[in-house]
């Protein structure tokens, strides 16, 4: 699934750095994770402008200040105040949080989207003060906190939930036209062209076997599977690829658009918006910002193929692909659940997404973390055939 393969830091941050072994990470390592990831979103939101603390609505993004109050509400919910789930289907805290009634406007579950942007208890000033308090709280729970993987599972959710949603931040800045955010780390020049060839094989896929470390509900219980031999290439496409697709007409008659979004052609050249920058498109990075269908399409002019999730994940899982500092990549597959699925204590992470209308990302490094998403790009796979 999407969160098998992780990349090397948190959130694209160089600040906050950890690896696979984040799955299994002590109280004192967790501790101080969670104290560097509170970190990078305080400093966003003491960064903010009046006018970004209040953008307009749009679908694919959250207001800042109800971004970064849910991350420390989702904390506290979690470690704090001992969640569970209920026989209704439900979730409850008997725990009051430090800021009274907040789980009405906190709670993703309980409040809709549009919603999110007209709440006026959610200030600068309010925001900061539950992001310190809470912090408080849920490092103060973790100092008492056994060292077993059941006792710390709570305060993994936590870690990993707040840099997914420094991941969402990072987004949001992107589509807003705001500056690329501290923690950001720019992707690298890294294409090297040629394909990896992936013998035939069998693979366990999933969380492996009688691990005891962290992992998310999509991800257990896994099971085998039998893949044909396949290629991929070594290194994600490159802008320069990409952007032989879009000069060929191809991309025009298939997107229905002269170039992806966040590109331009000006006088000196291709451009690509990065935050609140136009740059000169860097023909060596990879390709980013496109979707599901752009991705298609390209595959279809190249005369390739999307892969299945599990070829990407095997593939991925032998080192045969080189992502850099990591982009997500789309595959073929919808997002589904394994054979022997259940939800996990936070059932929404994963169920409400089975619905067919999905398709599933991945991203892995050597040495993995946890991210969400935010710059997608097309992997290129050609079949055996």
């Amino acid at each position: 699934m999407t969160t098998l393969g992780f990349m090397q830091q948190l959130s694209h941050t160089a600040l906050v750095e950890t690896g696979l072994h984040a799955r299994s990470l002590g109280r004192a390592a967790i501790s101080g994770q969670l104290v560097a990831l509170r970190s990078c979103l305080r400093e966003f939101v003491a960064a903010l402008s009046d006018a970004q603390l209040a953008p307009p609505v749009i679908a694919t993004v959250n207001p800042p200040l109800w971004e970064a109050a849910h991350v420390a509400w989702f904390a506290e919910w979690w470690c704090v105040r001992d969640a569970y789930n209920t026989a209704d289907g439900g979730t409850r805290a008997d725990t009051p949080s430090v800021w009274p009634e907040c789980d009405v406007f906190l709670n993703s579950n309980l409040i809709a989207h549009d919603t999110r942007w007209r709440l006026p208890d959610l200030t600068r000033a309010t925001t900061l003060d539950y992001l310190d308090r809470s912090l408080a709280a849920t490092l103060a729970r973790l100092d008492r906190a056994g060292e077993s993987d059941e006792a710390l599972y709570a305060f993994r959710l936590a870690m990993f939930h707040e840099a997914m949603h420094l991941e969402a931040l990072a987004w949001t800045a992107q589509t807003l036209v705001w500056p690329m955010p501290a923690w950001m780390a720019p992707l690298q020049d890294m294409h090297r062209p040629g394909d990896i060839r992936v013998a035939a094989t069998r693979e366990h896929i999933g969380h492996q076997p009688g691990s005891t470390a962290f992992s998310f509900d999509n991800e257990r219980d896994g099971f085998e599977v039998a893949l044909d031999a396949f290629a991929i290439d070594h290194t994600p496409i490159s802008n320069a690829q990409f952007l032989l697709f879009v000069e060929s007409g191809e991309y025009l008659a298939r997107a229905g658009r002269t170039h992806p979004h966040y590109w331009r052609e000006a006088a000196s050249g291709w451009q690509a918006r990065c935050f609140d920058a136009w740059l000169p498109l860097d023909p060596r990075a990879p390709v980013v910002h496109v979707n599901a269908q752009e991705a298609d399409a390209y595959c279809h002019w190249a005369g390739r193929r999307l892969p299945s999730e599990h070829e990407w994940e095997v593939a991925a899982s032998r080192g045969a692909i080189d992502w850099g500092n990591s982009v997500w990549e789309w595959t073929a597959s919808t997002f589904a659940p394994y054979p022997s699925f259940y939800a996990d204590r936070y059932r929404e992470y994963s169920a409400p997404w089975f619905d067919g209308k999905h398709r599933v990302e991945n991203e892995w490094k050597q040495d993995p973390s946890v991210i969400f998403e935010q710059m997608k790009k097309t992997p290129i796979w050609k079949s055996n055939s």
